[in-house]
């Protein structure tokens, strides 16, 4: 059942991520002009659109291991976290630090 509580948060924040980037590490010690940039290149749509598929992975494994009858496969929300902040982590990096011609 926490896989559900787990994917249901990872939506919430994809939401509000998306509204408001703010909420981003790092965002607000960011100079105005990498702000822009970091708009400019969709890094709150890019970080809204990982969050949610990391939500939606956690479900689906709760879900899936209901199916299967296998408990343990519903701990799989631990792999999408860590999967999902590497991603964001490394292509966060380079929207942020590419320039808009």
């Amino acid at each position: 059942m926490e896989g559900i509580y787990v994917g249901l948060f990872f939506i919430a924040i994809a939401i509000a991520v998306k509204f408001y980037p703010g909420l981003l590490a790092g965002y607000n010690r960011l100079s105005s002009r990498d702000k822009e940039n970091a708009v400019a290149n969709g890094l709150p749509t890019f970080a809204s659109i990982v969050f949610g598929a990391m939500g939606v992975i956690s479900i689906a494994g709760y879900f899936a291991s209901v199916w299967f009858n296998n408990p343990s496969l519903s701990k799989i929300f631990i792999l999408p976290t860590i999967v999902g902040m590497i991603v964001l982590i490394v292509f966060g990096n380079i929207l942020v630090n590419n320039r808009v011609r």
